[in-house]
């Protein structure tokens, strides 16, 4: 298999997201753990998720406004440094409100984080390389994913002690291998492969119209959708497994870290996917199977379905995700990038923010069946929305 020609930039840009994706999925996998232990309920849990999310929203269209201007790469710099801070403050905190605080505080840097970093990443590649780039980069996070939620899942028997400590030792852990995303980012420059590659940077692909308002709307409206279902299912997925179906922290950790495996893969085949069938019907079809899975967890409750759900569920999103954010940057053109990428950020997080604060009350009053079952008919509205706007346009 041959190594891709990505620049140097590329690169560094891939291992600065490892990094980081490290300490996201070590922490994603313990910290409700560790919120469990100290006390806290799913409704609190859904609060704080809201909260880190909603920052996240909220900050992306002032990220989209800063990062060109300080540069993406001292964006990337500061935010992940900051987002380490933030992972560390989180582990030594046990009061509600400063635990909000702390997370507010990590949900803006991740949204310095996420708007710059696919501006840089079309920045730093030539045209015909994005889509493998995405793909790449995809892979690269589901890696981290994996070697992040096996390391948070072996962590607290490692550590030993009290189950209170490991997890805080685990999730200081994270913010350890965050801070690991800043020397890339040093070794880095702010020269642009487009610039000087190719004599023009079109603002849209030949032959190809440009991205309407009505088409970033939609945009918006599909990606809510999607993160609204996948925060349903994904963000209480890990409390669901150890109150609902008894599993100890190491399964936990072993099905986190195998789903995240499978996505790597996954992401990879994607290009060659969208160039057979288009990328328009590959994600539609791959987000659309995740419906009938969804309702296995509804009928059945047990691990093997529920981790076998969970696992599959991961690789057709990671099938689904590069293509999107790919076709989409290329769509609507080199000037209007930092604004998608800010209008993306925006409707994710706050999608997600608003389902899992809602899901975390809807669980302790009505149980998991209600929130699996919200989350299939979102999905069913995000890939419609999507499908009936970009077929034919995206190829």
């Amino acid at each position: 298999m041959r190594v891709p020609d990505f620049s140097r930039n590329l690169w560094l840009l891939l291992a600065q997201n490892v990094a980081v994706f490290l300490g996201i999925a070590l922490q994603a996998l313990v910290l409700n753990l560790y919120l469990v232990l100290l006390g806290y309920r799913e409704d609190f849990i859904g609060t704080l998720v809201f909260a880190q999310t909603a920052a996240i929203g909220l900050a992306a269209l002032p990220a989209s406004w800063l990062a060109p201007r300080i540069g993406h790469r001292l964006c990337l710099l500061i935010a992940t440094a900051t987002l380490s801070i933030s992972f560390a403050a989180m582990a030594l905190i046990e009061q509600a409100i400063p635990l909000i605080a702390a997370s507010i505080l990590n949900g803006v840097s991740m949204a310095l984080i996420f708007v710059p970093s696919a501006p840089f990443l079309m920045e730093n590649s030539r045209p015909d390389q994005r889509r493998a780039a995405f793909s790449a980069n995809c892979a690269a996070l589901s890696v981290a994913s994996v070697l992040g939620s096996a390391l948070g899942g072996q962590m607290p028997r490692m550590v030993g002690g009290g189950e209170l400590e490991a997890y805080r030792v685990a999730l200081l852990a994270g913010a350890a291998l965050t801070l690991l995303g800043v020397p890339p980012l040093l070794m880095a420059n702010d020269r642009r492969v487009a610039e000087t590659t190719v004599p023009t940077a079109p603002d849209a692909t030949p032959g190809r119209a440009r991205g309407t308002r009505r088409d970033f709307l939609m945009m918006v409206i599909s990606t809510g959708l999607l993160a609204a279902s996948t925060g349903l299912v994904v963000a209480f997925f890990n409390v669901y497994l150890r109150d609902i179906i008894g599993s100890g922290t190491e399964t936990i950790g072993t099905v986190f870290a195998i789903a995240s495996l499978v996505m790597a893969p996954a992401s990879l085949g994607a290009p060659a996917l969208a160039r057979r069938w288009g990328p328009v019907p590959v994600i539609a079809l791959t987000r659309i199977a995740c419906v009938p899975l969804i309702l296995f967890m509804i009928v059945w409750s047990n691990l093997w379905v529920a981790s076998t759900v969970y696992i599959v569920r991961s690789a057709l999103m990671g099938v689904g995700q590069p293509l999107d954010n790919a076709s989409l940057m290329d769509f609507f053109g080199p000037r209007e990038r930092a604004r998608v990428a800010a209008g993306r950020t925006l409707a994710w997080n706050l999608g997600w923010a608003v389902a899992t604060f809602l899901g975390g009350l809807a669980i302790v009053s009505f149980g998991y069946g209600t929130i699996f079952a919200a989350a299939m008919v979102l999905t069913v509205g995000s890939v419609a929305t999507h499908f009936f706007t970009f077929r034919g346009r995206l190829t």
